[in-house]
């Protein structure tokens, strides 16, 4: 009786186990356990302010997204909200510069699934670090005909401050903005971001690289062209016996540029003083031309011109009275009677000579030469000293009375 009791617990003991094992492996193919994967999930640092606080800072940005895979049952994963799946990097344990390589802790996976392999991101940090850098913009204005472009001006200021991983700022050789404009016809006002490059022109860029300021205002003044005479400034006079035969300039003319406003009431441009006080001879010199306030003289045009005051002696008249006209070439046994016996001889020349002269170097007389008794009016002769010339003779003629 106690064997055939026995013997049914064993059987039922049995049935039971493989009733078990069926339910698990209908259960199990109803709801399988399979694997997924998820792309494009978001990533965000977390402690990046512990980070910063040991003078650290990120070379490159990281990566905004990473794949995931997971694992579970069918009925966990469909619980998976793909809008509540978030990776974060946790940099509080970084403490030097160097390569790292962090996992990604994913939140929002419901209970049940796992990660078949935890995501890992490379980081690469550096020292944060700061310098000033002079930003030497590269300008190219081509201005239209008839304008001049002058020098380019920044503003608030020529210099950047930059901040950021030590070996880029390191290798910051300058930094620049860039402007190309043509047939420019009025001043021109941009607001350009900062770029900087390395020894070599190669353009450094990263996230974590802060310039300040971030823009810069580059103005350049575009003015029209004018050409001016140069009207020479000259001070003093010549020698009392010279005088200024003629002014020569070279160049002749000059072009400018300015305000409009400033351009339309010039005429002319003057230079530095030339002093010719007292001169005797030809003055020649290189003179600065006169700076105006809001005038500039353009590229194609000499800041100093050549000149050159021509001198020369005046030409002066002086008349000089002669009291006694000799008589030459008298007839013999003749007596002879002048009237008048004085004359005024006027000479000309240069002034050095005529000042010099005298009646003793002035002879005036008349020629009796094949004169016949009685009575004649003859031309009065003169000689002059050399240099000098005879302009006129009063009276011209006198009458003589040949006996």
């Amino acid at each position: 009786m106690h064997s055939k009791l026995g013997k049914n617990f064993a059987l039922k003991l049995i049935s039971v186990i493989i009733a078990i094992i069926l339910w698990l492996i209908a259960i199990r193919e109803q709801n399988p356990e399979i694997s997924r994967s998820y792309d494009n999930v978001p990533v965000k640092i977390v402690n990046e302010d512990k980070f910063k606080e040991k003078g650290l800072t990120l070379v490159y940005d990281i990566p905004s997204e990473v794949s995931i895979s997971v694992k579970g049952r069918t009925r966990d994963l469909e619980k998976i909200d793909i809008e509540q799946l978030e990776g974060a990097i946790d940099l509080s344990e970084i403490n030097e510069p160097g390569e790292y390589r962090l996992f990604v802790d994913i939140k929002g996976l419901p209970s049940g699934v796992t990660l078949r392999r935890k995501p890992e991101i490379i980081v690469k940090t550096d020292y944060l670090v700061h310098k000033d850098v002079v930003v030497t913009p590269d300008v190219i204005v081509k201005e239209a005909k008839g304008y001049l472009a002058f020098p380019y001006r920044l503003k608030p200021s020529n210099t950047v401050r930059v901040s950021g991983p030590e070996n880029l700022i390191k290798r910051i050789y300058r930094a620049t903005v860039s402007l190309e404009i043509s047939d420019v016809s009025s001043t021109v006002e941009y607001s350009l971001p900062v770029l900087l490059l390395d020894e070599d022109g190669r353009m450094i860029e990263s996230k974590y690289i802060n310039i300040n300021p971030r823009y810069v205002i580059i103005t350049v003044p575009v003015y029209p062209l004018k050409v001016l005479p140069v009207k020479p400034n000259i001070a003093g006079v010549p020698n009392e016996n010279y005088e200024i035969e003629g002014i020569e300039v070279y160049p002749q003319e000059v072009t400018v540029s300015g305000d409009k406003s400033i351009l339309d009431k010039m005429d002319s441009i003057g230079t530095q003083v030339m002093d010719i006080e007292g001169a005797t001879a030809d003055v020649k010199q290189t003179l600065k031309l006169q700076k105006y306030e809001g005038v500039t003289i353009a590229p194609s045009s000499p800041n100093e011109v050549e000149v050159v005051v021509r001198i020369r002696e005046k030409n002066i008249q002086r008349s000089l009275t002669i009291n006694n006209i000799e008589v030459i070439n008298v007839p013999e046994d003749s007596e002879v009677e002048l009237e008048p016996t004085s004359a005024e001889i006027v000479l000309g020349g240069p002034a050095t000579i005529i000042n010099s002269v005298d009646e003793n170097s002035i002879k005036a007389y008349v020629d009796l030469a094949n004169i016949s008794r009685g009575e004649h009016r003859l031309k009065i002769m003169a000689d002059i000293p050399p240099g000098t010339e005879l302009i006129e003779i009063k009276p011209a003629e006198v009458t003589v009375n040949v006996k």
